[in-house]
């Protein structure tokens, strides 16, 4: 972590200080000019600022890092939660999955975390230890399950699972964060369930965090598109938040390698999306023309991208079904390498693994992914994460102190016009 940024945490650190001095100042100087009646009043604000500011102190010591995924349909989301965390462990399917929310919290230790919530027709509980297969069955009955019941119990709340796993987005990506930070996954339901009522309180503590959109390259229909792009604008309203916190990866872009004039039909496809997107967010979104001619985009293949890291994990027969699937897949992608290699995907050897999932990782684009999501968070962390501990801080003190203050302050002035008014009036009456 760079020294100015650093300096960043510790200037907000030091204002959060100042403010409570001013404070302090303040309340002593204005309780000659109130009645007793108004210290308990006083007392109250002052202890409230003091706990918000221990723990605005807290927060911007050990600050907590979020990225929120979510996309257009049928876009590959799950499986770029799955490929930041380095494990399938959120359940990818070919019809829509979206149920609820999962956060994914980092720690050394797995577990699984399904709240209780009212109405719940699944397994609610907490399991420790748990491998990464019992978690993605464990979140499919759960969505699954919402899934079949929610047309006919439109009030059911939707579920809410918490995971505990070391994903390798903090192990591996060599992110320039703080000692000390805390890192989340928020994986957000598809765009068209973003604006469910029972995600709103999800959707809220995302707003502040790095929104990584996946959309669908594979899609074609002309109309269909149209409804995509909607969709995208449609995210970026529900968060709230502005576009430049926004990271937009093309997903499925591998499929463009099967057109005689690859790669001319891919980048022209980029270059026709990202002005598409930008001037559709520019049409209803005017207030951040100028963050949205800023908007990064990334191409991306997660599937193939995850099946790489599978590919090389040391248990081999997890690995040599990994293999399968990427000769069965992504034949295209590693055609050159199965030359090559036996038919039988079970007798590629260490090294022959080695050769496809390089190959996968190259060509569904993970390095370069990986690269610009790095540098973004080590870019803009402190603007990840500051502006939330800020927001906290001001419901929980901040906003209260200012109102008072100015509330205060205005009805003396208008007690001590009125004394200085009549006090003019009596002179006048004298003179």
């Amino acid at each position: 972590m760079s020294n100015q940024v650093y300096q960043v945490f510790e200037e907000v650190e030091f204002k959060a200080k100042l403010l409570a001095q001013y404070w302090n100042n303040f309340h002593i100087e204005i309780s000659q000019h109130l009645p007793e009646t108004y210290q308990p009043e006083i007392q109250e604000l002052s202890q409230n600022l003091e706990t918000a500011l221990n723990q605005l102190i807290d927060e911007l010591r050990h600050p907590t890092l979020t990225l929120a995924t979510t996309g257009t349909t049928s876009s590959g989301k799950s499986t770029l939660v799955n490929l930041l965390c380095g494990a399938e462990i959120v359940p990818v399917a070919v019809s829509e999955m979206s149920a609820g929310t999962v956060t994914i919290e980092y720690s050394p230790e797995k577990s699984l975390i399904i709240h209780e919530t009212p109405g719940a027709l699944w397994e609610c509980g907490e399991w420790r230890g748990i491998s990464e297969d019992r978690i993605y069955q464990r979140l499919y009955q759960v969505m699954i399950s919402y899934i079949e019941n929610r047309e006919t119990q439109p009030n059911l709340p939707c579920p809410q699972s918490t995971i505990y796993y070391p994903f390798r987005l903090l192990k591996e990506f060599n992110l320039e964060l703080p000692e000390g930070t805390k890192v989340r996954i928020l994986d957000l339901p598809g765009l068209a369930y973003v604006g469910d009522a029972g995600n709103a309180d999800v959707i809220k503590q995302c707003r502040q965090a790095l929104c990584i959109v996946t959309y669908n390259s594979a899609e074609t229909d002309s109309q269909k598109v149209k409804s995509l792009l909607q969709e995208v604008v449609q995210q970026v309203k529900e968060l709230g938040g502005s576009p430049a916190r926004m990271l937009f990866t093309l997903n499925r872009i591998d499929v463009f390698r099967a057109d005689r004039n690859w790669p001319e039909t891919e980048n022209r496809f980029f270059e026709n999306t990202i002005r598409s997107i930008k001037n559709e967010l520019t049409e209803q979104l005017k207030e951040y023309t100028e963050e949205i001619e800023k908007l990064e985009v990334v191409k991306l293949s997660t599937w193939p991208a995850l099946l790489s890291l599978q590919v090389q994990n040391h248990d081999d027969i997890y690995s040599a079904d990994a293999c399968k699937k990427a000769d069965n897949h992504f034949n295209g992608l590693i055609e050159d390498i199965l030359e090559d290699l036996s038919r039988n995907t079970q007798k590629w050897n260490r090294h022959d693994r080695n050769r496809v999932a390089e190959a996968l990782w190259q060509k569904s684009y993970a390095g370069e992914f990986q690269q610009n999501l790095k540098d973004h968070i080590n870019q803009h962390f402190p603007q990840l994460v500051i502006p939330q501990i800020i927001e906290r801080f001001n419901i929980a003190a901040g906003n209260a102190i200012t109102e008072w203050s100015t509330q205060t302050t205005t009805a003396i002035l208008k007690v001590q016009r009125k004394a200085i008014n009549r006090s003019v009036k009596t002179f006048h009456t004298l003179g």
